[in-house]
């Protein structure tokens, strides 16, 4: 960010601030007029040092006030500003105990489809003087003439879903049950259907040390050998299997994004969704150095989920995946 673009961010944090501390919360809020920031301003006052919790307030502001999408992976997708703000403040509210640590830099892609960021963080529980790591996660945000108009929040919500342990003397309050959306599948894009990937050569683009694959169920590998022998052995297992795009490829060649709902085909050419991810790979110097699957693994405990897969041909156990776990 240049300079006079840093100086009008500054400016608009310290009016944001000024005007907004210290009053009661209203989540009947509306912000009809746009923020007058670009993208990238509107990135750096969320992140900014200054707005602390006010951030919350601010993304609904930035929100579109009409055809606007927040979707979190716990509690669904929410439209329009309105709707986005009264879910989305009482909701951080509750968890301000949570801390999301960004895991690298946010990036900015400007394409023919509009303007688009991408954020990677870690979750973290403030237990006194203990911060406990939960989930990864992923935000996709699009922005059109000066507002969010998509805002996509990826983690596994799985591990949320499983009661404490009981030596913790702590109670988790029961969470909805997983969201179903109803995507609109980019048509323009053609899927990725598993059983005809060459894993042998996906494996080839990764660097031969220098590299990491996250995937939140199987773990973390590091290295090109060990991400070989982990996608030679598993994804030719999952059965038949899309990988539907609902959102544009985003790549400025060091960085690849893409959003997508996994698909079970099953005998009668019938998909029946898995569940809601995004993928991303990160590349120096033409090496993949970094690939991470955002996932939410809560579906695939659900007894029709599972069904549909092994129609689908997928032969993956529990044995598989802690296989991997364990190692």
């Amino acid at each position: 960010m240049d300079v006079v673009s840093s100086i009008k961010v500054d400016q608009f944090v310290k009016k944001y601030v000024s005007q907004m501390s210290g009053k009661a919360v209203d989540i009947d809020r509306f912000v009809p007029e746009a923020s007058g920031l670009d993208p990238e301003g509107m990135l750096a006052a969320l992140g900014h040092l200054d707005i602390g919790r006010l951030g919350i307030q601010l993304m609904a502001d930035f929100m579109a006030p009409t055809g606007s999408l927040y979707f979190d992976a716990i509690y669904g997708a929410f439209y329009g500003q309105q709707d986005i703000r009264r879910w989305l403040v009482p909701t951080m509210a509750q968890i301000e105990f949570i801390d999301f640590v960004p895991t690298a830099e946010p990036v900015i892609f400007d394409t023919q489809d509009g303007v688009s960021t991408v954020d990677e963080w870690q979750m973290f529980a403030n237990m006194g003087a203990e911060k406990i790591p939960l989930s990864r996660g992923v935000s996709v945000r699009r922005y059109r003439d000066g507002w969010i108009t998509w805002a996509c929040d990826v983690y596994d919500t799985g591990p949320f879903r499983l009661p404490p342990p009981i030596e913790s003397g702590l109670e988790a309050a029961p969470l909805p049950p997983y969201p179903i959306v109803e995507w609109p599948v980019r048509k323009d894009i053609l899927s990725t259907v598993v059983r005809e990937t060459d894993f042998e050569a996906d494996a080839m683009t990764f660097h031969a040390t220098d590299s990491v694959y996250h995937d939140p169920i199987f773990g973390e590998f590091h290295g090109r050998e060990e991400i070989r022998n982990w996608l030679c052995d598993i994804m030719p297992r999952v059965g038949d299997v899309e990988f539907a795009p609902v959102g544009p490829r985003l790549d400025n060649g060091s960085v690849m994004v893409q959003e997508w709902v996994q698909m079970a085909v099953q005998p009668d050419g019938t998909r029946v969704a898995i569940t809601r991810g995004t993928s991303v790979r990160r590349s120096v110097d033409g090496w993949v150095v970094y690939a991470a699957d955002y996932l939410d693994t809560a579906p695939m405990s659900d007894p029709a989920v599972q069904a549909a897969s092994i129609a689908a041909g997928s032969s993956i156990t529990i044995d598989d995946i802690m296989r991997y776990r364990t190692a």
